[in-house]
């Protein structure tokens, strides 16, 4: 997931955060008048003997190795001076990669440095070095410290996406002195991946940021207008007679967890012990096996608190180690939602899941095989087991499964083409329990690629797809009724036929983008069919549709008089059924602007839904809805990163149903810097909402013309507050706090049925129902918070403490909301606490 710098209040995105810092050295090197990366080049040496990992540059290799510099600024300006020089050395022996980075400032005493968790970005003076040692110009990887030394890492993929949950296994020393700071780096070649050849080129850069400043600068030129940054890389020559270190890694881990468990009216407090492996094996230079054997993922995160009234799913981030490493090895690049890792591992999905079954599915095993070809070939496999689950009342909530995800790409034109094929395969192992609700086995395969054309300013990206899923008729014909498809609908595209016992579709898709310079466009279009269903190892919610996006964008590229940084979009975005019926349309217009004192303000805006529309989800099953016009607003102000005390504040208003709908949502936090070692921050969010056209039920016969389908009028009151605290003893030892109370609450009136969902007048759409009776409202609460000490021993080894405490009720003062009562409520609600301890230790024989 790449992290990006975003200009404050939801501008534009503007620059990478730990984009590649691209290279000159006219000690070894220049650049052409076009800044072309191809003529940055470095150059590195062969070390006497290894450089001694203390942050000064006074060993023999540091004296015989080439300096590396002129620098140029990234931010605020594209190709700009820099405030401040920099300089850098390389060096190398038989076992690891050395670089020396001198971050030169006249005021040392003014260096803002922080202390926080490794991968947690604070702002602090840094510097960073990327390497890409395969020189495919597509990956590479980074490594970026702070003067109080602690780390971020990360891997890049197709060209311009940094994965930050990859941790590498590398030290490094920094110190402060009288002409600034120094970061000295030791990168062992076994985190390297490159070809087994005599010499070696590497795609190489170097970036810094200046804190009190708010600037980046980087060798080479890096330039943020342009969608790359694996590409922009300078070269680095002079590397010979290496090869990667011991082929094998070794993970092994215990972990120690009580749980509170429901059991029946009563609550247990059992005690778990487990014990596991992860292991990593260079089967060749340019490919390797990662496995892992009785997983466990007990330090991760709890998702947020949300409460879903739609008809489709919440998508949540995928937090495990395992399939967050090397995700970009699996991702089609034009397209989105192929391959969603939480479906390994999900809840049980059986109907038949009661209070105090097992939460998430038990994973035995899985297996990853990544790797690069000299020819251009990207290899990525992930196999994974997981095992059935089994209720309280003995009866069977989630099948025995297996997932398989692989893709393969072949880069063309120095990455500047591909063409890759993805395939995914699911199968159950079904039992009496469960075959009359999952299906069986789903495949999907996508053929996709892309072009960069005319100086890599302009980008044609397709994709095209198909899928087959198959089980008893009961399987598909739940399937067929469900929120993705809902073929029960009396005016669809398709004939809901419960005798089915398969189901296939496809999905087609072009895109034509300028993706550098200031002014930017993008032309996107996509068809899914009515039978596509890639739910089982992906997550696509939207089929039966096709649409037409289109962008266009502007943003600075140097400061002015007036502010920092500028930038502005305008979208439109149409959507039909597959039978042609138009299914929305969105109109939006952004602008954002950094002030000169760093300062962010931004303001959005647009309509929906203009002219003739209908909804074919509304009723969830029932006849097309005809929508109504619904203009947003929203504005967002945030403040300068350099301040103690940092606010932000978000509102936004929405209006339709020609006025009889409307939201008012208002949100800030404020995150403290208190010293260098602790921060902490308070969110929350408020949220007033009438929807006059929210679905209740549908009652009657399926598919009988006496069906009642049936809506209310909804006013719903949210109100969560988010806390966070960190405190960072030393870059290697940490303690982090999250907690978030939610409650959310919500009355219905005027109950009501379609009667003609088609009408132009609003109110000749429905008709009463229930005689005057209400649909009963809603209060739920919910509370989670984790405490997480996190400790690494040594290079690679871990060990955490968790604490997670969880929170739910929902059944008292329906329809109600007083915020102290409820919240007093909420923490009368019975606990349900984990506590794990978890010790790892990384062996690299």
């Amino acid at each position: 997931m790449k992290r990006w710098h975003v200009l404050p209040a939801g501008a534009l995105i503007v620059s990478a955060i730990a984009a590649p810092a691209l290279a000159q050295s006219p000690s070894v090197g220049g650049s052409g008048s076009d800044g072309s990366p191809a003529l940055w080049v470095g150059r590195a040496v062969r070390a006497v003997e290894a450089p001694v990992l203390d942050g000064r540059d006074d060993d023999e290799s540091w004296r015989a190795a080439p300096l590396i510099q002129g620098f140029r600024q990234f931010h605020p300006a594209e190709d700009g001076d820099p405030s401040l020089p920099t300089t850098v050395r390389v060096t190398y022996d038989d076992r690891a990669f050395y670089v020396f980075v001198r971050a030169i400032d006249p005021h040392p005493d003014s260096l803002v440095a922080r202390l926080s968790r490794r991968d947690v970005r604070t702002n602090s003076d840094m510097v960073g070095i990327i390497i890409d040692a395969y020189y495919d110009r597509r990956t590479a990887v980074q490594f970026a410290v702070n003067p109080l030394g602690v780390r971020e890492d990360g891997a890049v993929y197709q060209d311009n996406i940094t994965d930050y949950t990859w941790d590498g296994v590398w030290d490094v020393a920094t110190r402060v002195d009288s002409a600034g700071w120094t970061a000295e780096f030791r990168i062992p070649f076994s985190q390297l991946r490159f070809r087994n050849a005599p010499e070696h080129t590497f795609g190489f850069a170097v970036w810094r940021d200046i804190g009190r400043r708010n600037e980046r600068t980087a060798w080479p030129l890096y330039r943020p207008s342009r969608l790359a940054k694996a590409s922009q890389l300078g070269t680095l020559e002079g590397i010979s007679g290496i090869r990667r270190a011991s082929r094998l890694e070794l993970l092994p881990f215990v972990t120690m967890q009580n749980v509170t468990e429901q059991r029946g009216d009563a609550w247990a407090h059992p005690q778990k012990t487990a014990a596991g492996l992860d292991f990593k094996y260079g089967i060749r230079e340019n490919l390797t096996l990662d496995a892992t054997i009785n997983p466990d993922f007990g330090q991760v995160e709890a998702d947020p608190a949300v409460l879903n009234l739609t008809a489709f799913e919440v998508r949540f981030e995928e937090r495990r180690p395992f399939f967050q490493e090397g995700a970009g090895m699996f991702r089609c690049q034009p397209c989105q939602g192929v391959f969603y890792p939480r479906r390994i591992g999900r809840a049980p999905q059986s109907p038949l899941v009661q209070a105090g079954d097992p939460v998430f599915t038990t994973i035995l095993g899985a297996a990853k095989l990544t790797g690069r070809f000299a020819n251009g070939l990207t290899l990525g496999v992930v196999e994974a087991v997981t095992d059935r689950e089994v209720g309280r009342s003995g009866v069977t909530i989630e099948p025995r499964a297996n997932y398989f995800v692989g893709r393969v790409a072949k880069d063309m034109r120095d990455g500047r083409s591909s063409l890759g094929l993805v395939a995914t395969a699911v199968n159950r192992s079904l039992d009496d329990d469960t075959e009359e609700f999952l299906r069986r086995e789903a495949y999907t395969a996508v053929l996709e690629g892309f072009h960069r054309f005319a100086g890599d300013g302009y980008e044609v990206a397709a994709y095209m797809g198909r899928n087959h899923v198959a089980g008893s008729d009961s399987a598909i014909a739940r399937t067929q009724r469900s929120a993705v498809h809902y073929w029960q609908r009396p005016d669809g595209e398709e004939r809901y036929d419960p005798s089915r016992t398969t189901m296939g579709g496809g999905v087609t898709s072009l895109t034509l983008s300028k993706i550098s310079g200031a002014f930017r466009f993008s032309s996107y279009y996509r068809d899914a069919s009515t039978g596509m269903e890639l739910n089982d190892l992906g997550i696509v919610p939207l089929v039966n549709d096709r649409q037409i996006r289109n962008s266009l964008s502007l943003q600075s590229l140097r400061p002015s008089k007036w502010f920092r940084g500028a930038s502005g979009f305008f979208d439109t975005e149409n959507h039909w059924t597959s039978g042609g019926l138009p299914a929305g349309n969105s109109v939006s217009l952004h602008t954002g602007v950094t002030l000169l004192n760093s300062w962010g303000l931004a303001l959005t805006g647009g309509f929906n839904n203009y002219g003739t529309n209908y909804c074919v989800s509304c009723a969830r099953g029932g006849p097309a809805v005809r929508l109504s016009p619904l203009r947003f607003a929203q504005f967002d102000l945030s403040g300068d990163p350099r301040l103690t005390l940092v606010p932000s504040l978000q509102v936004a208003v929405s209006g339709s149903d020609e006025g009889r709908s409307h939201e008012r949502r208002a949100s800030g936090s404020l995150e403290a810097r208190l010293g260098s070692a602790i921060s902490a921050s308070l969110g929350t969010s408020v949220s007033r909402r009438t929807d006059d056209q929210q679905w209740i039920g549908n009652f009657g016969a399926l598919l009988s013309d006496t069906t009642h389908y049936t809506f209310a009028r909804l006013r719903q009151t949210t109100v969560s507050l988010t806390m966070r605290a960190s405190w960072t003893a030393t870059p290697t030892l940490s303690l982090q706090l999250y907690a978030e109370p939610f409650v959310s609450s919500g009355s219905f009136r005027d109950w009501r049925e379609l009667a003609d969902p088609r009408a132009r007048d609003y109110e000749d759409r429905y008709q009463p129902y229930g005689n005057g009776a209400d649909p009963e409202g809603f209060n739920v609460k919910q509370f989670n918070s984790n405490v997480v000490l996190r400790w690494e021993y040594r290079a690679g080894s871990t060990f955490f403490l968790v604490w997670q405490q969880g929170r739910l009720q929902d059944d008292m003062n329906p329809g109600t909301f007083e915020m102290a009562r409820d919240y007093r409520d909420l923490f009368r609600a019975h606990p349900v606490n984990t506590v794990l301890a978890k010790f790892t230790y990384w062996w690299n024989p």
